[in-house]
């Protein structure tokens, strides 16, 4: 069974899935908020994933530094920062205030960290306008692979469900566990979450855990756009995510 994880928002560090959750299988998964002039430093101890969801954010580590806007999830692409363990990183809110994303996993491979930035990710696009009279229409973005960046152990990325639409539909499962962490705009929006054989209802700022092999869908409700971030932890073995449509909707992708 997957887990939720209520929305809450602290300054700081805001944990909402944890390593030592089962149906994780040793992700993390939370949000940093800052407001003008705070600062957030770490020296990771894992794979770390940085994702700026909204605000204004100064980025720094190793010596590099980069300075990034967000005003909306729904129109502008993220600005995201991967990194190894033992990397310095400092997050800088300069004004207003800033919610950046992370994810976090093991991983002893040592690689160069990575800065990627609106135009700059591996696949940005809204898909499935047509299909299904435009029910499952959603911006897919997705930050890079294990074939663009293998020394990950994480893929990442974001989906944007226009109101009334589905995501992740027809219905799929994979091996691999997954963490889903939702926003709504405006925020009193909601959605319902599919796994195995229940499903939840969905608010702000929650988070899903889903254990492998559980097959899921999401659906927002009308008047509201929907947010998606999501984490996986690939597998050591070396070949990418082998994702499975459940059997009694495959007909659904058929021409």
């Amino acid at each position: 069974m997957g887990g939720l994880a209520k929305g809450f928002l602290n300054k700081g560090r805001n944990r909402y899935i944890t390593k030592d959750d089962p149906a994780s299988q040793g992700s993390e998964f939370g949000v940093i908020y800052l407001e003008a002039g705070d600062r957030f430093r770490i020296r990771t101890d894992m794979e770390y994933l940085f994702c700026l969801c909204t605000g204004s954010v100064d980025f720094s580590w190793n010596g590099n530094s980069h300075s990034a806007q967000r005003r909306s999830w729904i129109e502008e692409e993220p600005t995201v920062l991967s990194v190894p363990e033992n990397t310095d990183v400092e997050l800088f809110c300069p004004e207003g205030a800033a919610e950046i994303n992370y994810a976090c996993t093991d991983n002893d491979r040592d690689f160069t960290p990575r800065l990627i930035t609106p135009g700059n990710l591996l696949f940005s696009a809204v898909v499935d306008a047509d299909k299904l009279d435009g029910k499952t229409k959603r911006a897919k973005r997705a930050f890079y692979d294990w074939d663009s960046h293998p020394d990950s152990c994480l893929f990442c990325g974001e989906i944007v469900n226009f109101p009334g639409s589905w995501a992740c539909f027809p219905p799929h499962l994979h091996d691999e566990p997954e963490i889903y962490h939702y926003r709504f705009s405006p925020e009193q929006g909601y959605g319902f979450s599919e796994y195995g054989t229940e499903a939840c209802k969905v608010t702000n700022r929650d988070t899903m855990c889903i254990d492998s092999g559980l097959q899921h869908a999401q659906v927002t409700a009308p008047g509201y756009y929907g947010y998606i971030m999501w984490t996986q932890r690939l597998k050591t073995n070396g070949h990418p995510i082998e994702y499975r449509l459940a059997e009694d909707h495959k007909w659904l992708e058929e021409a």
